[in-house]
């Protein structure tokens, strides 16, 4: 899922005395197109954004892109109760033009275009609010602050790993000599991470995880569970497995969160 003014607002302020301009619109899309996917609901969704600024989606649900667009975490999204069932089953093709991918700035203009094109094409009415969400905290399990075998400070070069593989060409896979997080069955490995970002890779029972080891600098780790097909925790519970061989443990906690919160959506005339 990655972030222009209008010509006619543009003549307006050339037309209208100083005393009587309006602030800047957000930027907009001059074209869009929102329609009902003709899909199968099993279909995957697709999202492209191509360097020209063109945005194509087919076959999205509408919660999924509000996550997407607004760069929100699932627990982020509030869904109130005069919210149709529709907002997360119904599925959308959306084709629109933006200005060209130049730099950061441009993907952000992106970003905020279709935040302002969900809202003016479904009627999105949403607000921010702080809630106390359930979380799992990642903290240091002995009290000595020893660490278990499976996690050691990094000594990767990240930058110059990314540079030599990129060198090659090559796609990047499981076994890829970069840093980061690979999830593989069974096991979570890393190479050159911050805790933050482990923390940020485990989810337990829908739960976001937040670091609160107090460590800094980077880490390798390895860790592994048994996996019979149903996902971390299976065999072995995930937790005693963080606890043996990362000497972390996940804390309940319950975590002030931002969230977005959707009050009332309507269908789109499709065009």
């Amino acid at each position: 899922m990655t972030r222009l003014a209008l010509l006619l607002a543009g003549l307006a302020v050339l037309v209208l005395p100083l005393a009587a301009q309006q602030p800047p619109l957000p930027p907009r899309f001059e074209v869009a197109s929102v329609k009902p996917s003709v899909a199968d609901a099993r279909a995957p969704d697709n999202t492209e954004v191509q360097p020209s600024g063109r945005v194509i989606i087919t076959n999205s649900r509408l919660d999924l892109l509000v996550r997407g667009v607004f760069e929100l975490e699932r627990q982020e999204l509030v869904v109130g109760e005069r919210v149709p069932g529709w907002f997360a089953s119904d599925r959308w093709d959306i084709v629109a033009q933006g200005p060209p991918l130049t730099d950061a700035a441009s993907q952000r203009q992106i970003r905020t275009m279709m935040q302002n094109l969900l809202i003016d094409r479904f009627k999105l009415v949403t607000r921010r609010e702080t809630r106390n969400t359930p979380t799992y905290a990642l903290v240091v399990a002995r009290s000595d602050g020893h660490l278990g075998p499976q996690l050691k400070p990094s000594t990767a070069d990240c930058a110059a790993m990314a540079a030599a593989f990129k060198a090659t060409g090559a796609r990047q896979g499981p076994d890829s000599p970069v840093c980061g997080v690979k999830p593989i069955r069974g096991q979570f490995r890393g190479t050159g991470i911050r805790l933050s970002d482990l923390a940020r890779a485990l989810a337990v029972s829908g739960r976001p995880v937040v670091d609160a080891t107090g460590l800094t600098g980077s880490f390798d780790f390895e860790l592994k569970w048994i996996d019979d097909g149903a996902g971390a925790g299976a065999g072995d519970s995930l937790f005693t497995t963080i606890q043996e061989q990362l000497g972390l443990r996940l804390e309940p906690r319950q975590t002030p969160t931002t969230v977005l919160v959707i009050d009332s959506v309507e269908r789109p005339t499709p065009d």
